[in-house]
Parts: C-alpha cells; sequence; structure tokens
C-alpha cells in the first residue's frame, strides 16, 4: 500500500468537504483552558463453516480504549489508556506452512498500551508559546518479545486548541435557524463566547450537581446568544430548548482541533516490543498538525523520529495521519494512514528492518449518542524483507460503544 494511494483518499474527502454561510471559523477559537475526553468499547465477531472444514473457523476482535486531554493556560496534560484481543481459527484440516509444515491453523494475540504527556507553557515569558514537557509510555504485547516501556523530557514550541465547543455552537445555530428561531446573524464573538460556556460543563456538573446542572447550563448558553439580540421572541422557546438539548446531548460530535506543536527531547528506553533495546538511551523528534476543513472536516498528522543509541541503534520513524469528514450529524466517514518503520539488528546481527503501511477507511453511523455500527475496509501492507510485501485486504462490519 504506497502512502500515495492513502493521501488521494484523504484528498478526495477534502473536496467532499462542505461549509456554510457563517463568518466564524473553527480556528478562531484560541482558548486555551479546555477539557476533551473519549472512551470506546468496539467488537467484531464472524464465524463460518463448510464441508472441507474440520471445524468452525472464527475471528473475533475486541478493544476498548479511554483519551483524556486537560489544558489550561500554563499547562497541558494528554493520557490514554487502551487495551486489545483478537483470535482467529481457519478451521482447515491438517494445515501446513509454505514448507509443508504441520502448523497450529488458530492464533491469538492481546495487549495494553499506556501513554502521558504533560506540557508546561513559559506563558508568562516574550516566548508563551514554548514549553517544557514530560512523557512516558508502556506498552505490552502477548506476541513480543518483550514490554515497551520509555520516558522522555524535552524541549517544545507550538499549541494545539481543541474548538470542539465552538463546532457544538455552530450546530446549535444551524438547527436554531431552520427553526426560524433568529431574525439576524450571529456575530462571531458571541459565538465564541456562547462556546466557552459549552466547555465548562463539567464545572457546571460539579457546582450544581448532575442531576440539577443542566438547568443553569443551558440557561447560560441561551443568555450569550441572546446578546447577539437576534432572538425572534428575545428567548428561547420549549422547542428551541430541546433543540439545544439534543445536540449537546444525544448527537455526538468527532474531536475538532487546530494548530501545531514540535517537541525535541532525550530519554530512556528501557526495553521494546521487538527486545532490541534494553536500558538505552534515545532521541525524539516529533511534530503534530491539526487543521479543521470548513465546520464538517478534520485533518491531523503526527510525526515522529526515535533513534535508540545502544549495541545497535535502532531507528523508529512513524507517521499517523487521519481525515475525519461529518457527512450528517449521525454519519461520519473516518480515513486514516498509519507508516511504521523500523531499522536495527538483533545482537546476533540478524536485520530486523521492517515498514508497514496501515491504510483505514469507515463508515460509522451513530444509532444513538453511544451506540454506533460501523463498516471499516482496512488495507495492510509490510515490508519485512521478504518475498511477500502483497497488500492484504480486510472488511468488517460492527458496533462500538461510547463508555464517555
Amino acid at each position: 500500500m504506497k502512502p500515495a494511494l492513502s493521501l488521494s483518499v484523504i484528498a478526495s474527502a477534502v473536496i467532499a468537504a462542505s461549509g456554510n454561510a457563517y463568518a466564524v471559523q473553527l480556528s478562531d477559537y484560541l482558548i486555551a483552558n479546555s477539557s476533551y475526553e473519549e472512551a470506546y468499547l468496539d467488537g467484531n465477531f464472524s464465524a463460518s463453516d463448510v464441508p472441507a472444514n474440520e471445524q468452525v473457523a472464527y475471528n473475533y476482535s475486541l478493544a476498548a480504549d479511554y483519551d483524556k486531554t486537560f489544558s489550561t493556560l500554563p499547562r497541558s496534560w494528554t493520557y490514554s489508556v487502551a487495551g486489545f484481543a483478537t483470535g482467529a481459527r481457519s478451521g482447515s484440516k491438517n494445515p501446513v506452512d509454505a514448507e509443508g509444515n504441520p502448523v497450529d491453523d488458530s492464533s491469538s494475540d492481546f495487549g495494553v498500551i499506556a501513554r502521558g504527556t504533560i506540557d508546561t507553557y513559559f506563558h508568562d515569558s516574550a516566548y508563551p508559546k514554548a514549553f517544557w514537557f514530560g512523557q512516558g509510555e508502556y506498552e505490552t504485547r502477548d506476541s513480543s518479545d518483550d514490554d515497551a516501556i520509555s520516558v522522555t523530557l524535552g524541549l517544545g514550541y507550538g499549541r494545539v486548541y481543541n474548538a470542539t465547543p465552538l463546532a457544538k455552537v455552530i450546530r446549535i445555530v444551524e438547527e436554531l435557524n431552520e427553526e426560524g428561531v433568529f431574525t439576524g446573524p450571529i456575530p462571531d464573538a458571541v459565538m465564541i463566547e456562547a462556546a466557552e460556556i459549552v466547555d465548562r460543563e463539567d464545572e457546571f456538573r460539579s457546582k450544581y450537581g448532575a442531576d440539577e446542572y443542566r438547568r443553569q447550563y443551558y440557561a447560560a448558553i441561551e443568555a450569550a446568544l441572546a446578546r447577539s439580540g437576534a432572538f425572534a421572541d428575545g428567548k428561547l422557546g420549549a422547542l428551541s430548548a430541546l433543540t439545544m438539548d439534543e445536540v449537546l446531548e444525544d448527537e455526538p460530535i468527532s474531536v475538532r482541533k487546530h494548530g501545531w506543536v514540535v517537541r525535541a527531547g532525550a530519554g530512556f528506553q528501557a526495553s521494546d516490543l521487538s527486545g532490541l533495546s534494553d536500558n538505552d538511551p534515545k532521541l525524539l523528534l516529533s511534530w503534530e498538525y491539526a487543521k479543521p476543513y470548513g465546520y464538517k472536516g478534520q485533518f491531523i498528522n503526527l510525526l515522529s523520529f526515535e533513534p535508540v543509541f545502544g549495541d545497535n541503534t535502532v531507528t523508529v520513524i512513524s507517521n499517523e495521519m487521519s481525515y475525519t469528514h461529518e457527512v450528517s450529524d449521525r454519519v461520519d466517514w473516518n480515513n486514516s494512514w498509519n507508516m511504521s518503520y523500523i531499522d536495527g539488528e538483533a545482537n546476533d546481527g540478524t536485520d530486523v528492518s521492517s515498514t508497514i503501511h496501515t491504510l483505514v477507511s469507515s463508515y460509522n453511523y451513530f444509532l444513538t449518542n453511544r451506540l454506533n455500527f460501523n463498516a471499516k475496509l482496512t488495507a495492510t501492507q509490510a515490508d519485512n524483507g521478504g518475498d511477500n510485501d502483497d497488500p492484504s485486504l480486510d472488511f468488517t462490519t460492527g458496533f462500538s460503544y461510547r463508555l464517555k
């Protein structure tokens, strides 16, 4: 699978993105005080049986992940935890490998990965976007030679802003416009003020309680929008209040963010999945870039370069690129291209270099705010120095449950 193919898919998605008549842009939201979290539980299973099989063939996958970002003017925290389990059985009679040797027709794997990063900004200096950072990572897989454990410290510059609250306000205004609530346009400053209130939902919940906070929360959003002077009756009616509740509570909106961050640091690689690193020093260079396209599209790219210096230098380069297009209030089209390159040698001198490309395109239909049905096409191409580097294709359908 070539990178150009994934780029063409993403470019097509960008062209498909549409805008609307509002002057405010998601990139206008420059509020550093923000929080964002997601948690999902995914599962897929399939089974089949044919006369030639000795037993039923099956394939299953389970995954759970949690991501949290909490940002203030002086400091930003990001951490995530994810786990997975997979299994498959071909059901074939007397399966053999390419050399004719008997092999097990079943396979399984499971693992957990946890990451955390803290950025502390020099916000009172002449360079308020400069910061120092610390990050750590732990990953374990049943199929790997060792666990991956690393810690890194360094300096960086830039900031990525969470504009999801403004995306929610834009959707609220769109739907209220369709109901004829507004007599004129909503100024950009009013939209951003309302978005700041949307971003403070946890504050309202903490102050007024989980059962009662929505009354004050919605009233504050209404008061902000009312300052535009564009309410037909001077305030929201019952139907419009229900519309606001539907957008904020029942209609999922994928994350919207913008900005860029570069990092340079040094760290310690206690071990890695391949078993090549053993208490070795390492360097880190990374670049993150996020850009909304109109009100419906979101592009994110993360590039990192990590050489580890031990008895044999191990170089790891990875790139994660994604584009999400909001087809409708309940349908998202997600495209991603992940590339991982490892270059190193084992202790016996064996070359363990590999390059893996993974291209994923999926449609997610949200049945409810928490439950969605997805159809996913995955293409994977691995070059491990062998003769067979043809891409593999996999089509799956399943359900995903949003915990948060």
